[in-house]
């Protein structure tokens, strides 16, 4: 190649504006031994190979960092969002403005909650609203219910309000474990702020409640509520309806008795799901341990196999509040009354309680044994059990000496 070509090579490479021109010992003015037409000719495209060569990696480097800024640069508009919404969400401040009401349900996490008061635009984000949550260890007190919030409130702000005695505007009945329904209507009234009277017509209204249909006396349905308001906490929303919210306590041991397949397994025993309920209200007024609900459950099948009168204190007591009577002065053997266990046998005919699970549980599963007879045994309400009436007797004497809950033998 003649020097002309060379410079040309050169002029044509425009990397040699950026870096210089490649070093060459042909052209560095260093003498070089004579070369013949082919050698220079084989040099000058070693020569400008190598070149190439250089500018090709020269350009992967130039490539692989754009590409590095590029991919960070990408990595961080994505990260830095997911990154701020973590650890600084939005959220308003001050304690906002106005009312809203909102709705905590069963069940609710922080997340679940956080996500209603963005919805009723309380808060400025779920995340700002869980993590002051997780800030205050209070929060895990937050109940079911309707409150009263504020627009635009601080997430902070949100929790102290939800934890703030008042804030609440629902209504909370607890229905425990032998509450009777009277009990049960009288607590109900108070919570919904209506007359009791209507409370009380919502309740005996038996037809429009819509007792579960695989209870039956006989042919026809029960005639009382008692035994299916189940024993539960309930919140209701103000002007909430008696019949909707005894509907719900009836929908909630609908929804107890299938889950457990109580009415099964009382057939299993050759009693209806009613006289099986009856039962494990007997048992839930009777016994405190459920240890002890299933023994007296077992009692009175023995005792109406056996054709004895029940004789069961709680059975005629209930008979004598149902007439009105003081319970506590009267002699339930002479109580005229379907319910007076003494006078009449078998079972009640309805419920005298609302049982909980426990008393289910018993009245579906009673302990095997012979035993006719039953008195506390201690000041704790354990329960003596026997089949022989002289034992039953002297248990009776120790009770009522030592003010167990007995009554005089």
């Amino acid at each position: 190649m003649a020097r002309a070509e060379q410079d040309a090579a050169v002029d044509d490479d425009p990397h040699a504006l950026l870096f210089g021109p490649d070093d060459d010992p042909i052209d560095a003015g260093y003498p070089v031994a004579a070369m013949s037409r082919l050698e220079r000719r084989h040099a000058t495209h070693e020569h400008v190979r190598h070149r190439r060569q250089r500018r090709h990696r020269r350009g992967l480097v130039v490539l692989t960092v754009l590409l590095v800024v590029v991919v960070g640069l990408a990595v961080w508009l994505v990260a830095r969002p997911i990154y701020d919404s973590r650890y600084h969400p939005k959220d308003f401040s001050g304690t906002g403005t106005g009312s809203v009401e909102i709705r905590v349900h069963s069940g609710d996490n922080a997340h679940d909650i956080g996500t209603t008061l963005v919805h009723d635009g309380v808060v400025a984000s779920t995340r700002a609203f869980t993590n002051a949550a997780a800030a205050n260890p209070n929060s895990q007190s937050i109940e079911p219910g309707t409150y009263l919030l504020r627009k635009h409130m601080s997430a902070a702000s949100a929790v102290i309000l939800l934890l703030t005695p008042g804030t609440r505007i629902s209504a909370r009945v607890v229905v425990p474990e032998g509450a009777t329904s009277a009990q049960v209507v009288t607590a109900l009234a108070a919570a919904l702020h209506v007359p009791l009277a209507s409370v009380r017509a919502a309740s005996t209204n038996v037809d429009a409640l819509a007792l579960p249909s695989t209870y039956t006396v006989g042919s026809a349905g029960p005639t009382s509520v008692e035994g299916f308001l189940y024993p539960a906490t309930y919140t209701f929303d103000p002007g909430t309806k008696p019949a909707d919210a005894l509907s719900q306590m009836i929908n909630t041991f609908i929804y107890q008795d299938r889950s457990s397949g109580f009415a099964a397994q009382a057939l299993a025993l050759k009693l209806t799901p009613y006289q099986a309920l009856i039962i494990a209200s007997v048992a839930q007024s009777e016994a405190k341990f459920p240890q002890d609900m299933a023994k007296v459950a077992r009692v009175i099948l023995n005792r109406i196999a056996a054709h004895m009168p029940l004789q069961i204190d709680a059975i005629s007591r209930y008979g004598a509040m149902l007439q009105g009577l003081n319970a506590s002065n009267v002699n339930y053997a002479t109580v005229r009354s379907p319910y007076n266990s003494y006078a009449h046998p078998g079972l009640p005919p309805t419920p005298i309680s609302n049982p909980g699970a426990e008393a289910l549980a018993a009245a579906a599963n009673p302990t095997p044994g012979n035993w006719l007879y039953y008195v506390n045994a201690d000041g704790q309400g354990d329960l003596f059990f026997t089949n022989s009436m002289a034992a039953f007797t002297q248990a009776q004497q120790r009770c009522h000496a030592n003010n167990w809950g007995c009554a005089a033998p």
